[in-house]
This record gives structure tokens, sequence and C-alpha cells, in this order.
């Protein structure tokens, strides 16, 4: 705001002082004039008389043309509708001005019969009108269009007429002769004024900024309703996010029709019409990643023999990977890169699913580690408020990020994890991860060497900091006995 006024006092001062200095001129009157040695050219005199009158008409006009334009339509009438005026208008208002200064220059500066020179004038604008005849229709439908205001300069927009294609883009520009639009792959399409205003428009931008969307894809009716609807709503809540930013509307997931082959499921969103270009096929690439991380896959037209996802409902309801799927989720963890397969089935055989509703908090921050938490399905935000924390959690969890690593510590939560859809988590407590560190040699070290390595003030050098880490692991889950060597190391021969 006080940059537009910088603005709009840096322009109106030039005219302003031009103005004052005229009158000031005139004011003096014919002393001034004399004091140049002036006052016996009668013929000089009647020259600067000219001068001055149409310098300060003129003068005059430029100071209210930029008061009109700066003051009335960028600040006040902007401000007012929150889009900026269109240029034809501010040009409309910078002819009506400068043609009343003109008009009063001839009247009054050269004392000239306005009447006859408005007859003239009307004489040559019929021959011009007749002549200019499809300027003239671009130029009116250009008015019209901006007294209408169907259309704001910036907002979203469809063209079309029946039988001819649609063009999608951003009004830049509504000028004397020309809209111009920007369309969805960023090349300029200009349109004739008496054109467009011709065309069926559909305004996105208008009544609301947003506009509705949904998607549609079929999954195997065994799914469970709710497990498919908390699956969807998460990828499509991630996907917008990522598109339109944090305050996107949470999506919501419908049934949309049963078929021979499943369930078809639409996902409806809500995003400004910019964001909705990108946002089917991101959405769909994103439900992609989420149903495999959930051990499902779209359906297929169902078959006599065994079907390809009868594999993802290994458990009652479909309720979460099986322990072979679980394990190579683990094993793609940062967490647990490098630790055998041995192991982490183990660690797995020993997890325990929980299902949260949106809203719920999965861990708050200051409380003492007691799980270590594998996504499975949904979505979950982490905040760490004020708090200093050593190794922060991403400002979103998705499905296969895993958290949080204070119990490995003995620590305290440093964020706060909230759930913003429903969510499946995979919980894994202190015997699950006891029967982990118990299972083989050296897994307790290459934990504790990923734990380091993931800090954020990381170094792959820092063996003091891993030595520390491996103690306070050790003194956690202490090595079951018949275990020994260095770290925990091999089972003793008691046979």
């Amino acid at each position: 705001m006080k940059e537009g006024l910088r603005r709009a006092a840096g322009k109106l001062t030039a005219p302003f002082v031009i103005t004052l200095v005229v009158l000031f001129g005139f004011y003096l009157g014919g002393d001034s004039f004399q004091g140049f040695g002036l006052a016996a050219m009668d013929s000089t005199r009647r020259v600067l008389k000219y001068v001055l009158g149409v310098a300060a008409f003129l003068s005059l006009a430029v100071l209210v043309q930029r008061i009109v334009q700066y003051v009335i339509f960028d600040g006040i009438v902007a401000s007012a509708t929150g889009s900026p005026v269109p240029k034809l208008l501010s040009q409309m208002s910078g002819l009506v001005i400068f043609g009343i200064a003109v008009s009063a220059c001839a009247g009054i500066v050269f004392e000239q019969d306005l009447t006859v020179l408005w007859a003239a004038s009307g004489v040559a604008g019929l021959v011009l009108g007749m002549a200019l005849r499809e300027l003239l229709q671009d130029v009116f439908a250009g008015i019209a269009l901006n007294i209408d205001r169907a259309i704001r300069i910036g907002e979203y927009i469809q063209i079309h007429r029946s039988g001819d294609s649609k063009i999608s883009g951003q009004v830049l520009e509504i000028s004397w002769r020309t809209t111009r639009v920007r369309d969805f792959m960023g090349d300029l399409v200009i349109f004739p004024n008496s054109k467009f205003s011709a065309f069926t428009i559909t305004n996105f931008s208008q009544p609301e900024a947003n506009s509705f969307r949904f998607v549609t894809l079929t999954l195997d009716a065994r799914v469970p309703l709710a497990r498919a609807t908390r699956i969807l709503q998460a990828a499509a809540l991630e996907a917008m996010t990522g598109l339109a930013g944090p305050d996107t509307p949470v999506p919501w997931v419908e049934v949309k029709a049963i078929r021979l082959e499943g369930v078809e499921y639409a996902i409806f969103y809500k995003a400004e019409w910019r964001h909705l270009g990108n946002a089917s096929p991101t959405i769909l690439q994103t439900v992609l990643t989420h149903l495999a991380f959930a051990g499902l896959e779209t359906a297929t037209v169902l078959t006599d023999g065994p079907s390809a996802a009868d594999g993802a409902f290994r458990q009652a309801g479909g309720a979460g990977p099986d322990t072979a799927a679980l394990t190579a989720l683990l094993r793609a963890t940062a967490l647990f890169r490098g630790v055998g397969d041995a192991p982490l089935r183990l660690l797995a055989s020993h997890a325990a699913m929980r299902e949260l509703p949106a809203g719920q908090v999965a861990i708050q921050a200051g409380e003492a580690g007691t799980s270590l938490y594998l996504v499975l399905e949904g979505l979950l935000s982490a905040d760490a408020g004020r708090r200093s924390v050593r190794d922060p959690l991403p400002a979103t969890l998705r499905p296969g990020d895993l958290f949080d690593p204070a119990i490995l510590r003995g620590e305290a939560h440093g964020s706060t994890v909230r759930c913003r859809t429903a969510v499946l988590l995979c919980e894994f407590g202190p015997d699950a991860l006891q029967s982990l560190f118990g299972a083989g040699a050296g897994t307790m070290e290459r934990v504790a060497r990923n734990l380091v390595a993931g800090s954020a003030s990381r170094s792959d050098e820092d063996e003091e900091r891993v030595a520390d880490t491996l103690r306070q692991m050790r003194h956690l889950f202490p090595a079951p006995v018949g275990r020994q060597g260095p770290g925990i190391g091999p089972v003793a021969n008691t046979g």
C-alpha cells in the first residue's frame, strides 16, 4: 500500500508543479511580460497567451488523468473490487479528459465557436465510422465487456461456440480492440472484442475462485469401504497439497458405481482453476503410490482363474500387508537400510496394526517415546512448535515413512504428530524392537549408524556419536542371556 502511494505521488508531482508555475505566470500578467521586454510586441504577447493557455489546460488535464488513474482506479476501485482496472477504462478516461481539455483550449484560449467545431467533428466521425466499422464494433464490444464485468483481468475462463474447440486460459488484458488470453500451453491467444463477446464464456473464477472436480478409479470389491476411503483421500490430499499448498480443502471420496470388475470410487477435490489442469494426473499418480504401499492395485476384469490382486487380501478384511510385504517396506526405510531380511521379518511378525481417525494425535511432543511407527495408509502432519528439535520430522508423513526414533534414544518426542486423514499405522513396541536387536550380530550397530547418519547434523566419520548412540540403545534393549560380542553378538552354543 505504501509503495503504491509513493508511486502515485511521484506520478502526480511533475504535472502539479507545472500547473502551479503556469497559473502563477498568468497571475503576474502583463508585468511579467514587461520584465522580459515584450510589452510592445502585441503579436508575441498573443503567442505567449496561447502557449500559456494551452500549457495550463494540458497540464491540468495530465494532473486530472493521473489522479483518476493512480488514486481512483489503482487505489480505490482496485482495492474495492480486488482486481486491477482494465486498461480500456483507463484509456477511455484519459481520452475523455484530454478531449475536454482540447475543447477548452479551442473555446477559451483561441475563442472559437465550439458548435462549429463539434459539427465538423461529427461529420468527420461519421465518415470514419463507416470506414472503420469493424474496428468500432471491437471498441464498443470492449466497452460492453468492461461495463458488464463478466470477466476480469487475471481470471480463468473457458470460451467456446457450437462446433468450435474450447479454449481455456487466463485473461491478461482487455484493450480497445482485442482481448488477450494466455492458454494452459503458455501461448497467447488474441481475440477481436466483437468476436470474443459472441462466444459462450465459462468463468471459473466466479462466483468464487475454487472449483470442484472429481476423478474416478475402480478397486476390487473386497477392499473394505473404510480402507478404500482412507487410502484414496490421503493420496488426493497429498497431491493437492503439493499443487495448491497446505491450505487446500481436504478432498473426499464417494462410491460412484458398482461394476462387474469392482467398486468405482469418485475422488472429489476443490482448487483454483490454475491448479486443476494438473490435478487429475497428479492425484492418479499419487493414488497408485499409496495403493502400492497398501499392497493393493486397481481392479481388473474378473476371470475364472485366481485374481492378480488376491495377494492383497491375505489378512482378514485386507487390513494391512502381510509379513513379507511389511518386511519389504521396512527394508526401504533409511533407519533399517543394510539390516538383514531375517531380523526385519522377525520385527514384522511382532508388529501391531493401529487405526486412527482424522484429527487424532498419534504422538504428543514432550511425552516419552514408547513405540516406533510405520505409516501404511493415510497422511499425518508433524509440528515441533517452538521446540528446538535435534532431528525434526518432515512436515508431512506419508505411507512408507517411519517415526519417531525417540524410543531408540530413550528420549521424549520432539514433535506432535496429528492425523490429517484416517490412518493405518504399523506399531513396533519395545518387545518388537527387542526381538529385532536379538535376532543377529551387528543389527543394533547398523541401526545406530543409520540413526546417526539420518541426523540433521550428521558426519560420516563421527564414530563417537555412533558409540554414544549404541551405548544408549544397549542400555534400553539389553542383550538376552547367552548373547556375546562387542555389540549384540551371535547366539552362544549351549548344545
